[in-house]
This record gives structure tokens, C-alpha cells and sequence, in this order.
């Protein structure tokens, strides 16, 4: 397995945790409580017309985006 790659993946789940702190922060300063569950839903509700802040969103999804890609990498050359 390649440092890298590792690094990369420890970096991805930092952002993805940050973000979603972010935007949980966020929907309770606004919305008064947050589900964890629906917590994407409530802050596009929460954020409406805000493209800016909007973007917190789509960090966090390509951050889950990146882990899973990077996680399928790593998994395919420890098979190897």
C-alpha cells in the first residue's frame, strides 16, 4: 500500500468530518435542532439560496465520495 494513499484517505475523512460539523453547526444555529440522519436534507433547507454556503454540502459529498474511492484503491492492491 502506498503512503500516499493513506495520507490521502486520513485527509478526506478529516474534511468530511469538518464539513459535517460545519453544516451541523450551522442547522442548529438556524433550525434550533439537527437530525444526524437527515442532516444533508436539513441544511439544504436551512441554506436556501445561499450558493456559497451551499458548498460545505458539496465538499462533504465528495469528500464521502473520495473515501469510498480511495478505500476500493487500497483494498484492490492489498488483494493483489
Amino acid at each position: 500500500m502506498e503512503p500516499v494513499d493513506i495520507a490521502l484517505l486520513f485527509a478526506a475523512v478529516i474534511f468530511a468530518l469538518a464539513s459535517r460539523a460545519a453544516m451541523k453547526r450551522l442547522v442548529v444555529r438556524r433550525l434550533g435542532k439537527a437530525s444526524d440522519a437527515l442532516l444533508e436534507i436539513d441544511f439544504w433547507r436551512a441554506t436556501s439560496g445561499e450558493a456559497l454556503t451551499r458548498s460545505v454540502l458539496l465538499v462533504e459529498l465528495a469528500s464521502w465520495a473520495a473515501i469510498v474511492l480511495l478505500v476500493v484503491i487500497l483494498s484492490t492492491r492489498a488483494l493483489q
